[in-house]
């Protein structure tokens, strides 16, 4: 009885000291752009190193359309490499040269997370694009499914980390389904 009353006592003084910070990784209305870098790993012989653009409108807080372009420089890895000096021979697989992707945002959930003293403000993020990959030899529909953070830097700055899943059409000596990831790593400022 007393430990009933105890709670009831403390329970609304508690309630009281609360704060609701504001949020302040806002989207809506706002159109976010960033660049950095990437890496296209589809186990297909090449080092696919290259640069991404993106561009979200956010209509909505949770939702986006965004624009996506990525450039690579991709060469043969040392065995393929080895494999053509010895032989001259080249991988049957298409040397990846760029990525043009239109499609939606969602953004999961939020949060915050203390770092030392300051507070970083974040979106888990998901995403489905559409779009066309350019290789050496043809120019290929291609999908994609990611996952990503979006994390608040300053008032207008944010950084952004996000791993993609892949898949083209690829005209080999069949045609083929080639899939990879695509990890991103962008920093950006919002409009």
């Amino acid at each position: 009885m007393k430990l009933a009353f105890l709670l009831l006592a403390v329970a609304p003084a508690a309630a009281a000291q609360v704060r609701v910070e504001q949020r302040l990784l806002v989207k809506e209305q706002h159109l976010f752009v960033s660049g950095g870098f990437t890496w296209f790993a589809r186990g297909d012989y090449y080092n696919s190193p290259g640069a991404v653009l993106t561009a979200a409108w956010y209509p909505k807080e949770d939702d986006a359309l965004e624009l996506r372009a990525a450039a690579f420089a991709a060469f043969l890895n040392e065995t393929a490499n080895t494999v053509f000096q010895g032989t001259g021979f080249v991988p049957d697989a298409h040397k990846p040269s760029a990525l043009l992707m239109l499609g939606w945002r969602h953004s999961l959930t939020c949060g915050k997370v203390a770092l030392g003293s300051s507070v970083v403000h974040f979106d888990l993020q998901s995403g489905v694009h559409g779009g066309l990959l350019k290789t050496d030899r043809s120019l290929e529909p291609a999908l994609s499914l990611s996952m990503g953070l979006l994390a608040r830097i300053s008032s207008r700055f944010y950084g952004q980390f996000e791993l993609a899943l892949v898949g083209s059409r690829e005209a080999r000596s069949s045609t083929v389904l080639a899939a990879g990831v695509l990890p991103m790593l962008t920093v950006g400022f919002s409009l």
